[in-house]
């Protein structure tokens, strides 16, 4: 099966890892830890689309 998905890796803090274990507990646990990172950064590029006043589109492609 093909993807259209590009891999890269992050270095997170300690705060930020809890923070992220959190989500996924409350909000994400339905999914992949993968599908909650990429949700978080499209909520992130939305928002800072919207700061600017700029339509904010759609990132939410099938992975």
């Amino acid at each position: 099966m093909a993807t259209e998905l590009k891999r890269f890796t992050i270095s997170i803090t300690q705060s930020m890892e809890a923070d992220l274990d959190m989500a996924k507990k409350e909000k994400y646990y339905k999914g992949t830890q993968n599908d909650m990172i990429r949700d978080l950064i499209c909520r992130g590029l939305a928002a800072l689309k919207a700061e600017e006043g700029a339509d904010s589109g759609s990132c939410r492609e099938s992975a």
